[in-house]
């Protein structure tokens, strides 16, 4: 029940990715909903969940929008990476602050990988201006919009989960 309703957040993500999105930027720059809700998959779920909606995520944004599916892939993809990144690190953060430290980090490298498959694509390649105008105003409301759903999610009792896979083990009587 709980991969149903995974599943059907990304679904509506994505289709709010396109539909309502477009409508609120702030400094030319739009909230990555889907990015968004995949953080909160890992925040809440754990890795293996993550694991299963990433390319999910990417491929249904990729259908009911413009952007190619590969490259919404290979922009979603930090966000395992700096999941488990964060959870092995020697450094105290609890809960809160990882996610948020992985959702900065996943979203400054998947709005850097958009940008560039655009200036690949013909776009005209204005670093300063990525910076100033999609990047920052970018990760400001991805953090606003963490905020207002992981604040009330942790409120109501909500428990965060690791991001540790189960290490695999070699047998040597097999």
């Amino acid at each position: 029940m709980k991969a149903l309703g995974w599943f059907a957040a990304v679904f509506l993500a994505a289709v709010a990715q396109v539909t309502v999105a477009p409508l609120f930027p702030v400094a030319g720059a739009v909230p990555e909903l889907v990015l968004l809700t995949i953080c909160l998959a890992a925040a809440f779920s754990g890795p293996v969940p993550v694991m299963v909606l990433t390319p999910l995520g990417a491929l249904m944004l990729g259908m009911v929008s413009d952007r190619d599916p590969g490259l919404l892939l290979l922009a979603y993809l930090p966000v395992a990476v700096l999941g488990a990144l964060l959870e092995d690190a020697p450094l105290p953060l609890g809960h809160a602050a990882r996610t948020y430290a992985m959702t900065l980090g996943a979203g400054l490298a998947a709005r850097t990988v958009l940008a560039i498959g655009a200036m690949l694509g013909g776009a005209p390649a204005a670093f300063g201006a990525l910076a100033a105008d999609v990047l920052l105003p970018g990760l400001f409301i991805d953090i606003v919009l963490l905020t207002i759903c992981y604040v009330p999610l942790r409120l109501i009792g909500l428990e965060g989960s690791g991001f540790r896979l189960q290490r695999g083990r070699y047998f040597a009587s097999l």
